[in-house]
């Protein structure tokens, strides 16, 4: 506003009026020289005519037209010449009405903002409360399926891994997962060389249910598992003395794996009980197509019987056992080896794998279970996948030299050594 009011008083400086003065008489208009009579050219003695007197003219032309222009120039009226008071007082109303626009223009700026804002809170404000209503009510219908998904599939799946975590790390969870560890490598380690000779593989897992078996025998009867070949070697390797004179059964002889690793040993007969026809008959096809040079006991048989019906050879006999049967099958089993132990006493050894029968051979009177040396022991428990134990008879011992040592049985381990091998 300072601008303006400086503004107005240099207009109003401008346009106060001046003193009238009289007007200015007219010059007098300046003397025409006369004008001078026409000449005719004159030309030269020769004839021609002369151009200096046409260029005299148009200068003297020229000068007086000049003359003419500022004469008429000094001679405008005054309404011609630009008001100065008129203009000051466009100038004044151009800019009033310059303020007048602003104005307006600051004021419906305001108004428009401030209408805006109105609007903006009126429409902004059921907005926000609409957004956060919307938010509570997502979040509790989040809360709401959050928690039943918990209590309908994580905490029931918690719960089951839980379990299943606590079944897996008790001692007889761990026990069965290390033992089916043991017998893959058994399996794809030393039992290559086995099933290498073999004609019909057995290193299958066979259950009876798919095998022809006497329907009183199904109940009492198990599973067909191969035995592993080092499991064999060091259940031999416990026997005492040598083998020699000693015949081997083995009752549940399947595929006949038993019977042609025991025939690497110099028994006198190697025998087997099968009571599941398609079993039998792959055993006989084994024991016909093995090599003969690698058996130091040639005379190996398998009969399509039960254990019971399968007469007790006479003579020193080695008795194998790989869990074939249930208890009450295997305590009639070593009932019938105690009666013909006691119509002719001899040296009776019984090897049983993967099979709890401490008690049993116990309560018999007739059998006690050889100890096992600690280093033996160890390579078991470690190594093998099933228990291993070795029983043999109450008989008079062989006689012992002055250190204390059966020599007899220090030769017969180093005989199976070698005989294994």
């Amino acid at each position: 506003m300072a601008d303006t009011d400086n503004k107005q008083g240099a207009v109003q400086t401008v346009s106060e009026p001046e003193p009238p003065h009289a007007p200015e008489a007219p010059a007098p208009a300046p003397p025409t020289a006369p004008a001078e009579p026409e000449r005719a050219p004159s030309t030269p003695d020769d004839g021609l005519p002369s151009a200096a007197p046409d260029a005299a003219q148009a200068s003297e032309a020229t000068h007086t037209k000049q003359a003419d222009t500022e004469q008429a120039d000094t001679e405008k009226p005054d309404a011609e010449r630009p008001d100065t008071e008129q203009q000051n007082e466009q100038l004044a109303a151009r800019i009033k009405r310059m303020e007048r626009q602003i104005r307006r223009t600051v004021t419906r700026a305001r108004q428009v903002t401030h209408h805006g804002s109105a609007r903006a809170k009126a429409t902004a404000g059921p907005a926000l409360t609409k957004t956060a209503t919307g938010l509570r009510k997502g979040s509790e219908r989040g809360g709401l399926a959050l928690g039943v998904f918990y209590r309908t599939r994580v905490k029931p799946f918690l719960a089951d891994a839980a379990a299943a975590l606590a079944s897996r790390l008790n001692r007889t969870a761990l026990a069965r997962d290390y033992r089916r560890l043991l017998l893959v490598a058994h399996r794809y380690g030393p039992d290559r060389s086995v099933e290498q000779l073999c004609f019909v593989p057995t290193a299958e897992h066979i259950p009876l249910s798919i095998v022809r078996v006497p329907h009183q025998l199904r109940r009492t009867g198990h599973d067909y598992r191969p035995t592993p070949r080092l499991v064999f070697q060091w259940a031999m390797d416990l026997l005492p003395g040598t083998v020699e004179r000693h015949q081997f059964v083995d009752y549940g002889a399947g595929r006949g794996r038993i019977l042609l690793m025991a025939s690497h040993f110099p028994f006198d007969k190697v025998i087997g009980a099968e009571i599941a026809e398609e079993l039998a008959n792959d055993c006989r096809l084994n024991i016909a197509q093995y090599p003969r040079s690698l058996m130091k006991c040639r005379n190996v048989e398998c009969e399509h019987m039960s254990a019971l019906r399968l007469p007790v050879p006479e003579g020193e006999t080695v008795f194998y056992l790989n869990n074939p049967f249930d208890r009450s099958m295997l305590e009639r089993v070593i009932a019938q080896v105690v009666r013909s132990y006691k119509q002719e006493p001899r040296a009776l050894h019984v090897i049983c794998v993967d099979i709890d029968a401490d008690d049993l051979f116990a309560d018999t009177g007739v059998f006690e279970r050889i100890p096992e040396p600690l280093r033996q022991r160890l390579k078991i428990r470690a190594f093998s996948p099933y228990a291993i134990a070795v029983y043999r008879t109450i008989y008079q011992a062989p006689p012992q030299d002055d250190d204390g040592v059966d020599e007899d049985e220090d030769a017969g381990a180093a005989a199976r050594s070698d005989q294994g091998a």
